[in-house]
């Protein structure tokens, strides 16, 4: 497995009038051909359903659910990841990543997981571009 989404990401990928919705298209469909796996979180997956279903509505959780979530690899945050990713939470400062993308870190990690795919640039200082 060599990446996995974020939540930001999922959410441009549904909104066909977000900048990135095209770029992020081509780059899954490129990611799933070339590697064959893009892994997501349960808690990221979680995120992405609460939002989803906020922001875009029923519809789009609909098709999130039936379309892309198959293609997706669910990968579990184990109760020792959940906790270094409250200690690191909890040891940043005002700017820190939320704890959500905290537990996206300590998977990757575990994983050897070298890419998150995501629309900001949040996890670029964690090495995960």
């Amino acid at each position: 497995m060599t990446a996995l989404i974020d939540t930001t990401a999922l959410l441009a990928l549904l909104d066909g009038h977000h900048p990135q919705h095209q770029t992020l298209r081509h780059e899954l469909a490129f990611e799933l051909e070339v590697e064959g796996e893009i892994a997501i979180t349960n808690y990221v997956a979680l995120e992405t359903f609460d939002a989803m279903r906020r922001r875009l509505g029923a519809s789009a959780l609909k098709q999130f659910a039936r379309e892309i979530m198959p293609a997706l690899e669910v990968v579990w945050v184990q109760p020792g990841e959940h906790a270094l990713a409250l200690e690191m939470l909890l040891a940043s400062g005002p700017e820190s990543p939320s704890f959500v993308d905290c537990t996206t870190l300590v998977v990757a990690r575990r994983l050897g997981v070298s890419r998150c795919i995501a629309v900001d640039e949040r996890f670029v200082p964690e090495g995960l571009a």
